[in-house]
């Protein structure tokens, strides 16, 4: 008789000293708290076996987040005070904000579901005063090109063009800049990383950057 499956989904934030970790130590500090709560974690198929367990694209190192996402399923419905416990075993700037249980349509990893993101950065050091970068910002709007430099997997340096990927870019305040660009896995538009789209438009500018929402392909909060 096969085991009933439970299905969740954690929010969580990495902020203060976890913003310095790579994705692939995230995923590790995840399993290992789970692993502490002592949590009866589904494994894949085949000779490999590993927990089925989901992250959301990865955040670059230096950016802080308020919405990084874990699928997980187990063989048992989580004990009463799983949150605590997860929270006891966690490090400083990991918190739970929320645990819900994804739809039967939200069960594709999250590398698929996740679309879109939404940053907030912050201002700490411009050589630009307020009305140039507004100008900045009304230019790359207007714009039908934002164009970066990658290098390829075989070494190969090529410009791409990154229009498509930017959904909204706003001016908060005299040194808040919000906006929403493509992330996760797509055939048709590339995902772009906010550190990477605030470097082409603004030289010799440093900020803190913070991911704060996620959306689907319809631009649903996820």
């Amino acid at each position: 008789m096969q085991k009933e499956i439970y299905k969740y989904r954690l929010k969580l934030t990495k902020n203060g000293a976890l913003r310095f970790i790579s994705h692939l130590d995230w995923q590790s500090l995840i399993l290992k708290i789970f692993r502490r709560c002592e949590l009866k974690l589904i494994l894949s198929e085949g000779f490999n076996k590993m927990p089925k367990v989901s992250y959301s694209p990865a955040l670059p190192i230096f950016i802080e987040s308020n919405c990084e996402l874990v699928n997980f399923q187990t063989n048992e419905a989580l004990p009463s005070g799983f949150v605590e416990n997860f929270k006891k075993n966690s490090p400083k700037g990991l918190d739970i904000i929320e645990l819900t249980s994804p739809k039967e349509n939200e069960a594709k990893s999250l590398e698929n579901f996740c679309q879109w993101a939404q940053y907030i950065a912050k201002i700490k050091k411009s050589i630009y005063n307020f009305n140039e970068i507004r100008y900045i910002i009304d230019n790359c709007l207007s714009s039908d090109e934002i164009l970066i430099e990658k290098k390829t997997k075989k070494g190969i340096i090529k410009t791409v063009n990154y229009r498509n990927s930017l959904k909204t870019l706003e001016l908060k305040d005299d040194n808040t800049l919000s906006f929403i660009l493509k992330t996760g896995q797509s055939d048709t538009i590339p995902a772009l990383r906010a550190d990477e789209f605030l470097k082409s438009l603004f030289k010799d500018t440093e900020f803190t950057i913070k991911r704060v929402n996620f959306f689907d392909d319809s631009m649903r909060n996820i």
